[in-house]
């Protein structure tokens, strides 16, 4: 058993999450990414932080890494794709950079109103069967899957001797799936129970599920 085989799951028909945060449908090729909140660091320094600039660095070659591996048609960003306008000029330039590899559909998140007109941004995009939108505004979407971010869903291991660890989590809902930040410095927020949810932890090297399926099905599409 390779890497591979532990940092990736079949959700639903065709589609994969990957413990690197990401969603990829086998057979529509898209790959999917939420909360990128890219400049972070940025934001931190012209409020007077001192901040490392490693997340930039990271955000992009992750999404590269991602890229070089699925070779998608089409690069989902759903939303929040900068923390605020401070990282402008830098999103400018990863996306050129991405561009040269695939298409990119770029959601509004709240974290993008200050950007105006500078880049085309969409309320939602539809892929037969699927929704994506950023979470933060309801959409009507009652015969799709609706996939979002915006919720930095987290799950938290315990040993039952005070040991704790917090991993970004996929919630599964039926009729909505909720990716995990891909931001470095989003910690995230522990999801609470739920009998009808399926939560599946993720790290670059293992993918664990912590809470079952309900006896309805939560798989999406053919």
């Amino acid at each position: 058993m390779n890497n591979h085989d532990l940092n990736r799951v079949e959700i639903a028909n065709h589609v994969l999450l990957d413990g690197r945060l990401a969603l990829f449908h086998t057979r529509r090729r898209w790959l999917a990414v939420a909360d990128l909140h890219f400049g972070y660091e940025l934001s931190q320094r012209t409020a007077g932080n001192l901040f490392p600039l490693w997340g930039m660095q990271t955000i992009q070659s992750r999404l590269e890494d991602l890229l070089r591996d699925y070779n998608p048609t089409h690069l989902v960003l759903l939303g929040d794709l900068v923390h605020d306008r401070s990282a402008a000029a830098s999103l400018a330039l990863l996306l050129r950079e991405l561009r040269r590899q695939t298409r990119i559909v770029l959601i509004a998140g709240n974290h993008d109103r200050a950007m105006g007109k500078d880049f085309e941004m969409v309320p939602s995009w539809h892929s037969e069967g699927f929704c994506f939108h950023h979470g933060h505004c309801a959409i009507e979407s009652t015969d799709e899957v609706q996939i979002i971010g915006h919720h930095h869903p987290a799950g938290v291991l315990r040993d039952g001797a005070g040991l704790r660890l917090k991993l970004p989590a996929f919630v599964q809902k039926k009729g909505c799936w909720i990716l995990p930040a891909f931001s470095p410095w989003a910690a995230g927020t522990e999801w609470p129970e739920a009998e009808s949810e399926r939560v599946w932890l993720c790290s670059p090297t293992r993918i664990l599920r912590i809470r079952p399926e309900s006896a309805q099905s939560l798989a999406g599409q053919d």
